[in-house]
């Protein structure tokens, strides 16, 4: 399909997925340039280098999300991640890394914890190891530490590298333990009621001595020694000091959760939403306290900082849909998460009841998902730090690039509930208006190309409430600039798109009117497994 400069179209991937047959169907539709767009009071904006500064490396594993064992790898779940390019991952999720028992039943498992007796999860220790060996993922695995029991850990942490053949990228000791209610509790003696709590002197105790049960099996793996706590920011640098203290030299990391409307949404409006994204439990505040902490604990330790958990509020009940207002949030958080120093962002959750999930339970694909899989993927290595110079509030950006010389993806989240931005990329070295733009916005169901102002090819219009990612996109070769594009079916795929991969970026036209990525990679779903 060649690009026609007289209307914009783009090409979007839905996917449905059967669960009645096992099912995936894919098919593809043109989007017109459709209605005017709505007028908004606009401000400007520019972003530049800033003046000085050193681009930094955050890796290829810097974005990544929580995995629970309640769901089956084998399902829409595991070919949903698989698909997305997310390569960091954390198992089995949340609270399960402390009620789970993955060495029960023959390696079957079994959760504790809720109603009635325990069952067996959806995704055993050995599916998911399997899982993650194929796609090649880095994986955090928590072991349980609400339990106490050092000794139990090791034979975890054996079962994994010695009868499975796994080697995570981390090992962490259980979930938020101010949170716990059976601390020194064997599995079978739960009950409800139980007050049995921890403190962050216990629990770097017990840290210390995890450290030692694990190291005697596996003498390398680095491991995380504080897995959130499970009050926000409250009281979290006593938590990070204690643990660090106790356990700086023999750790890689200490993770924080950041939800910045903690359980649910409170009045408002858009506004009160995006205004959350700096308040004392948002990310730039959190990780410079725990930096400061760390620093403060053991001055000579190189531990760092990861937001393993993160979203806009923890609870399922969040007065607010699944929408278009988390994609914009999550994407500012993103842009926080490198900016602020973090080692690596993990979004909360893969698949469950949780609003900001990828998918819902029954494998439907949410607009969190289209973020990650078909904007944020590839997400290049390297930060290029940039300045954005406005007058407007709520703008943040962030410039990547696969090398120092120039980005190659630019990142503009506009989280203003009533304004729009005009932003100029023109002082990023690099930058050309050939790249391709696409903007999302509440206003539309799935990105679109975005085309420059008229009379100014360097300039892009950013809604309120919308996000708009920019991706140099190498000049074609004179013998292919004119050659029919490959297709499946009886519509063209964009440019370098492969059948049954996904799509992928188009080639610019010169004037903005591009081809955008799929909304989302063709992924197969299976039978849902136990749950």
């Amino acid at each position: 399909m060649r690009p026609d400069r007289s209307r914009t179209v783009i090409a979007l991937l839905v996917v449905a997925i059967v669960l009645s047959g096992a099912l995936v169907t894919w098919g593809f539709y043109t989007h017109p340039r459709g209605p005017a767009t709505p007028s908004y009071p606009t401000a400007n904006a520019t972003l530049t280098p800033s003046a000085g500064a050193t681009p930094r490396t955050i890796g290829p594993d810097f974005l990544g999300i929580n995995l629970r064992a309640t769901f089956a790898m084998q399902g829409a779940q595991g070919s949903a991640v698989a698909a997305s390019g997310v390569h960091l991952v954390r198992w089995p999720g949340g609270d399960l890394g402390d009620r789970l028992d993955a060495l029960a039943l023959n390696g079957t498992g079994l959760v504790y914890g809720g109603p009635g007796a325990p069952l067996p999860p959806a995704t055993t220790a050995a599916e998911f190891a399997a899982w993650c060996k194929s796609v090649s993922c880095s994986a955090i695995v928590t072991l349980p530490g609400e339990i106490d029991d050092p000794s139990f850990a090791a034979q975890e942490v054996s079962y994994f590298v010695q009868s499975l053949g796994f080697r995570p990228a981390y090992w962490e000791v259980g979930n938020e333990p101010d949170l716990w209610t059976h601390f020194g509790v064997a599995w079978a003696d739960w009950a409800p009621g139980q007050t049995f709590g921890t403190d962050p002197t216990l629990y770097a105790q017990e840290v210390a001595s995890y450290v030692s049960a694990i190291r005697a099996v596996d003498p390398s793996t680095p491991i995380i020694g504080l897995p959130g706590v499970g009050a926000g920011g409250f009281g979290e640098e006593s938590w990070v000091q204690a643990t660090v203290q106790v356990n700086g030299p023999n750790l890689s990391a200490v993770a924080i959760h950041v939800y910045p409307i903690a359980s649910n949404l409170t009045g408002g409006g858009l506004a009160g939403l995006f205004a959350d994204l700096n308040n004392s439990n948002g990310i730039p505040t959190r990780v410079a306290a725990a930096e400061a902490t760390i620093a403060a604990a053991c001055a000579s330790c190189r531990v760092a900082v990861l937001v393993e958990e993160a979203g806009v509020a923890s609870g399922a009940t969040a007065n607010t849909s699944a929408g278009f207002p988390w994609v914009t949030f999550e994407a500012a958080e993103l842009v926080q998460a490198i900016e602020s120093g973090s080692g690596g962002l993990a979004y909360w959750a893969a698949q469950g009841t949780y609003p900001g999930a990828w998918l819902s339970p029954n494998g439907a694909v949410q607009p969190t998902y289209t973020l990650v899989a078909s904007l944020l993927d590839p997400l290049p290595a390297t930060w290029e730090p940039s300045t954005l110079s406005s007058t407007l509030g709520g703008l943040y950006a962030v410039a990547l690039g696969g090398n120092a010389s120039a980005p190659s993806v630019v990142l503009l989240v506009n989280a203003n509930a009533s304004w729009a931005v005009r932003a100029n990329l023109t002082g990023l070295a690099g930058y050309a208006p050939s790249g391709a733009a696409l903007t999302w916005s509440n206003s539309t169901s799935a990105p679109v190309a975005s085309p420059p102002i008229p009379n100014a090819r360097d300039t892009w219009v950013v809604p309120p409430d919308a996000l708009l990612v920019w991706r140099a996109v190498p000049a074609l070769p004179a013998s292919a600039a004119h050659a029919p594009a490959p297709t499946v079916g009886p519509v063209a795929l964009l440019t370098g798109a492969a059948a049954g991969s996904g799509m992928r970026w188009s080639a610019g036209t010169g004037d903005g009117s591009v081809g955008g990525p799929a909304m989302a990679r063709p992924f197969a779903a299976s039978t849902p497994g136990r749950s």
